[in-house]
């Protein structure tokens, strides 16, 4: 896993998280039972609002995984709320690894 990019911006009355990051070890095949198993992460509570897209890059033979958080009127500070993002990209990224190697034991 290669993390290309995260960024966290700060817009009037929202804050939003973006994390790209690509995997050249997760094969076409199982990059669908990987989109399974993060659901979960997707349906949790209403805040933050946040959605995940997990593609195949047929060309470069790598998937691509693009993680947004957005957190709408923050009532904790910026510092806080900037934390808040952050630990719920970095918490994608523990439960993607963790489902790794749940798959690739299969």
């Amino acid at each position: 896993m290669l993390i290309e990019n995260v960024k966290i911006n700060r817009e009037k009355i929202a804050f939003h998280g973006e994390l790209k990051f690509i995997d050249d070890e997760l094969s076409e095949d199982d990059c669908q039972e990987m989109v399974y198993r993060l659901v979960s992460w997707k349906l949790g509570p209403v805040e933050p609002t946040r959605h995940f897209e997990v593609s195949y890059n047929h060309v470069k033979n790598y998937v691509e995984v693009d993680v947004f958080v957005s957190v709408t009127k923050p009532e904790n500070g910026h510092a806080d709320t900037v934390k808040y993002i952050f630990s719920k990209l970095m918490e994608f990224v523990t439960l993607y690894q963790n489902e790794f190697e749940d798959i690739s034991k299969i």
